[in-house]
């Protein structure tokens, strides 16, 4: 699988590694097999659980029964780290290039049957966002057009993904 298809599944599904908003750490663990860096924070019962493994952020809430409240691709950091290209490719046999442009997801998206339409949530000088409501996913893309491909994405290229409970949006 590429990584623009890797994209537009998570924005047509709300779900990444068939692990979406919700889910516990448990599932969290045996769907994603990437190494990753554990931050917890906070006190009694608004401790928080972040789980970073380079591609994915996962946030969790609810402790000791961890909750997935919040799931980020952070797709730009595949820029700089061609280890972290390879172990996505490796473990989840999906081939990120460095940059990848909102056209080829939208190609890819367009493709899904079924898929929502999207909806724009705003557009600034620096990105551009787009949500899918019913899933509960906001795609930011890169809109500065001074933004070209070199140590960051240049404009057109994703930047990230966030997902939440769709009853937030």
């Amino acid at each position: 699988m590429t990584g623009a298809e890797f994209i537009a599944y998570a924005i047509s599904t709300g779900s990444v590694c068939g692990v979406k908003v919700g889910d516990s750490v448990e599932r969290f663990d045996g769907a994603v097999p990437l190494s990753h860096v554990d931050d917890v924070s906070g006190r009694g019962n608004s401790r928080t659980l972040r789980r970073d493994s380079g591609l994915l952020e996962a946030t969790f809430g609810g402790s000791p029964a961890w909750s997935c409240q919040a799931l980020s691709l952070q797709i730009h950091r595949m820029v700089h780290s061609k280890n972290l290209r390879d172990e996505v490719s490796d473990k989840l046999d999906t081939r990120f290039e460095p940059f990848t442009s909102w056209a080829d997801v939208q190609f890819e998206y367009d493709r899904i049957p079924g898929s929502s339409p999207l909806d724009v949530l705003g557009e600034a000088p620096d990105y551009r966002i787009l949500q899918n409501r019913t899933v509960g996913v906001s795609v930011h893309i890169v809109n500065d057009s001074h933004a070209v491909r070199g140590d960051y994405p240049g404009i057109g290229d994703i930047w990230s993904l966030e997902m939440i409970s769709p009853r937030f949006m």
